[in-house]
């Protein structure tokens, strides 16, 4: 047992410096197109998700977070209470430059579909003051499931905001869940003409993306 412990440890310590080489490397040379080349993380397969399990605890969060973005990548269910704890693990004592690990742990979330993450994800929505952070608990919400939870939070999302980012990303993720009811309250959204052309445009998109599900449901029912 000393044994095997010690020679996991041993192993990750050889991991960590080959790792992080590669990082730092990359960062003074040309972008490659061998995606395992220039990251090293990217070979890690299913049968290695203990090894990016411990790599997530790395103090170098370049490497903690490209490790939680391999574990969604990889759709790795093991990884869903490690990812949840570093998704609510946040706030002022949090060091600078974990909050992509903190990122990475959302979309992650969203990738692996674990129902369990969508309470967490929209409770903390708030907690979240910086765009990119919201975006992705949109973005992964509605990846996860359509519920009714999922479907009450996009709708007061989009009627609150006023930024055009969250509201663009409310919209796509209605177009994902296909959710009928989306289709009135787009509209209603749409005749306010609070948000830029672009947001507009992608509005429309989606109403009529979900009026044509709509038509044929319709038939179908007939």
């Amino acid at each position: 047992m000393f044994i095997s412990i010690n020679k996991r440890a041993f192993t990750l310590v050889i991991l960590f410096v080959f790792i992080f080489s590669f990082l730092s490397f990359g960062q003074t040379t040309k972008e490659t197109k061998d995606t395992k080349t220039k990251d090293p993380i990217a070979a890690f397969g299913s049968e290695d998700i203990d090894i990016l399990l411990d790599l997530t605890y790395s103090d170098n969060y370049k490497i903690a977070a490209r490790a939680v973005y391999r574990l969604g990548e990889l759709k790795a269910k093991k990884a869903f209470d490690r990812l949840i704890s570093i998704f609510l693990f946040s706030g002022p004592s949090v060091d600078t430059g974990f909050d992509e690990v903190i990122l990475a742990s959302i979309w992650s979330l969203g990738e692996i579909g674990d129902p369990r993450a969508v309470d967490p994800l929209i409770d903390n929505y708030f907690r979240f003051t910086s765009t990119p952070y919201r975006a992705e608990i949109i973005r992964a919400v509605s990846k996860i499931t359509n519920s009714d939870k999922v479907y009450t939070f996009l709708e007061r999302t989009i009627r609150a905001t006023q930024n055009n980012v969250i509201a663009y990303e409310v919209v796509k993720a209605f177009a994902r869940i296909k959710r009928l009811e989306a289709i009135k309250v787009l509209s209603e959204i749409l005749d306010q003409k609070k948000f830029e052309k672009w947001v507009n445009d992608e509005i429309e998109k989606t109403i009529k993306l979900l009026s044509s599900g709509e038509s044929k449901e319709s038939k179908e029912n007939k």
